[in-house]
């Protein structure tokens, strides 16, 4: 069975098990593969994790230093847990921005404007495990899920994973909102045929 919880403990598993150099190198990978398959120039402002190395999440500081040094008329947003549970408010970043660490271990931006969901062109999730159609498995808590219920229909959403996908995840819920892009450090899949 291809549920949440049993591809979370798995791909939580394999993703702790990289070592230093595998996980700096398949980062870089698909930072490559993204910034080869947007032209960022075309988005006004965009949403983007802040990446937990203890977590081995897919590193994401290296696109955001990118974001600012090529693409300065975009503006980028970080998230920050609000407090409320199940809660995202986006912050605007730049280069001057300082940032405090949150209990489980996220770096929150400490200033700068708030920016409403339904005002982002393109917004980068971290994901664990995805399947053909775009469905992502996060870490349970259902953030993201609610996040992308406020921005607006023709928002792009894009996954970055350090696995290909599964055939399909068999307990999916009506809230599930799938990626229309998730990639890897093999390959960018489409999994929006309209995208």
């Amino acid at each position: 069975m291809m549920t949440k919880a049993s591809l979370r403990k798995a791909y939580l598993a394999r993703r702790q098990a990289l070592d230093e150099s595998s996980y700096q190198q398949q980062s870089r990978q698909i930072q490559e593969r993204f910034l080869q398959q947007f032209d960022l120039a075309q988005y006004a402002s965009i949403h983007i994790y802040l990446s937990v190395a203890e977590r081995r999440e897919v590193a994401t500081w290296g696109m955001v230093q990118t974001l600012f040094s090529r693409y300065p008329e975009v503006v980028v947003a970080a998230p920050q847990l609000t407090g409320k549970p199940g809660r995202i408010a986006s912050r605007i970043i730049t280069p001057q921005t300082t940032f405090q660490t949150h209990p489980w271990g996220v770096q929150e931006p400490v200033e700068g404007p708030l920016i409403d969901a339904a005002s982002f062109d393109l917004v980068i999730l971290p994901v664990i495990a995805f399947d053909k159609q775009g469905h992502r498995v996060g870490y349970g808590k259902g953030h993201y899920d609610r996040f992308l219920t406020q921005c607006k229909p023709t928002i792009t959403r894009v996954g970055l994973c350090f696995e290909d996908p599964v055939p399909a995840i068999t307990d999916l819920h009506a809230h599930d909102l799938p990626v229309d892009y998730c990639i890897t450090p093999r390959q960018v899949w489409c999994c929006n045929e309209s995208a």
